[in-house]
């Protein structure tokens, strides 16, 4: 199944402080929490003034948000995550679970990111997202509206998936070389 995320975060040099995250599912389920974790006093002006007036509660430490996402995909043995620009938001989201080497057995170790298969297909303007910005389900919803307008341009590529598994060893597979 596909997951768009995104994510809310105050970026500082050597860490992403996780305020929000949205996910949305390809059968219409929604996930979005904040964090009670977040430092404000590291926040940019431009975060304070577009992101937290956004934010509606509940929030919740980080390792529960963990255990909620995994509540979230836990029949999905494949899951597929997909994001707009999602390198930072992909490090908040691992970093939900300890780190990329902790995440789900079945998780893959990325995001697909939107903004790549959109410069392959040559950069198309993607549909504007209508109503609020910079609030992580909303966001995650334009995601997957801007997914559905690049499959419409290339179905075939809208199937992609990370290939390969965290532990190669555990599934049968050699172990790397």
């Amino acid at each position: 199944m596909k997951y768009w995320i995104d994510t809310e975060f105050i970026e500082r040099p050597y860490t992403i402080d996780l305020i929000s995250i949205g996910i949305v599912a390809e059968d219409g389920r929604e996930y979005y929490a904040e964090s009670s974790e977040v430092d404000w006093s590291t926040a940019s002006r431009w975060t304070e003034q577009n992101v937290r007036p956004q934010l509606e509660g509940p929030r919740m430490e980080r390792e529960h948000i963990g255990y909620g996402v995994r509540r979230f995909t836990e029949n999905d043995d494949q899951p597929v995550f997909w994001g707009y620009f999602p390198a930072y938001d992909w490090v908040a989201f691992c970093w939900l679970f300890g780190g990329m080497t902790e995440l789900p057995f079945h998780f893959p170790q990325l995001c697909m990111d939107l903004k790549q298969w959109a410069l392959e297909l040559g950069d198309p303007e993607l549909p504007h997202q209508t109503g609020g910005r910079h609030h992580a389900l909303l966001d995650a919803r334009w995601t997957r509206d801007a997914w559905a307008f690049l499959a419409s341009l290339d179905s075939a590529a809208a199937e992609r998936r990370p290939l390969g598994a965290k532990h190669p060893d555990a599934r049968g597979a050699p172990p790397p070389v």
